[in-house]
């Protein structure tokens, strides 16, 4: 099995390659918001291609992060659960932001406009996760045990 610091390593740099892409996402939705045509072009593009680098994070997350959960406390099989449950909702709104995308009769500002709110709410949940589950006090390779005799 993979040592939980191994795992913990590879959501955050993942994460922080996210962010690159979110942040350039942001950037097109502010440029397409003061009218900009190159960047309305250009955002349906890095939508798409925001949907399909977040869903290889959440399967990256699936493969390495929900079993080094399971493993790491008592507490690990509730923890790993809400990372299954949080994931089944996200995979539902990308699905129907590529719903919209390829919808022909959505604007550029709508699209717009659910990009800025998803690229506002993956930071949260990122931070979240961060926070979370994600902490060199839970994610960690020494096995911690309890003194029985002293508690």
């Amino acid at each position: 099995m993979e040592r939980p610091s191994s795992v913990r390593q590879r959501i955050l740099d993942d994460h922080e390659a996210l962010r690159v892409l979110l942040a350039e996402v942001e950037e097109l939705v502010r440029r397409t918001r003061t009218g900009d045509a190159d960047a309305s072009e250009a955002l349906l593009g890095r939508g798409r291609a925001l949907r399909a680098r977040f869903l290889d994070h959440l399967a990256l997350e699936d493969a390495h992060l929900v079993p080094a959960l399971r493993a790491a406390d008592a507490w690990g099989e509730e923890r790993a659960r809400r990372v299954e449950v949080e994931h089944a909702e996200q995979r539902e709104r990308m699905q129907t932001l590529l719903d919209h995308m390829e919808n022909p009769q959505r604007s550029v500002d709508q699209l717009a406009e659910e990009l800025a709110a998803l690229v506002a709410d993956l930071r949260a949940d990122m931070e979240g996760e961060e926070r979370a589950v994600l902490s060199e006090d839970l994610l960690r390779d020494d096995v911690v045990s309890i003194n029985l005799e002293a508690g």
